[in-house]
């Protein structure tokens, strides 16, 4: 696994660490599970998380898993985690 340091990650490394697909994991950003860092290397953006936004993601995916919709494993893991949310 490739760290960009101490405290963040790319999206592929949040991607196989969650088990899911960059397009599941956009989708997810686009309705504000997480809110990654965006880091600039010349004109191009890239995102960057941290390991509560991979805790987070972890759980809503166990969750998506077992049949909750993505709104209601949310509201269970906001419940359940609030520290993750801080």
């Amino acid at each position: 696994m490739s760290r960009l340091n101490a405290d963040l990650y790319g999206t592929t490394d949040v991607c196989r660490q969650v088990g899911i697909s960059s397009r599941q994991l956009e989708y997810w950003i686009l309705i504000g599970i997480v809110a990654p860092r965006l880091e600039q290397h010349g004109l191009k953006f890239f995102k960057r998380f941290n390991a509560q936004d991979i805790e987070i993601l972890k759980q809503i995916k166990l969750l998506t898993d077992e049949g909750f919709l993505v709104s209601r494993a949310l509201e269970k893991v906001k419940k359940e985690y609030p520290h993750l949310f801080i």
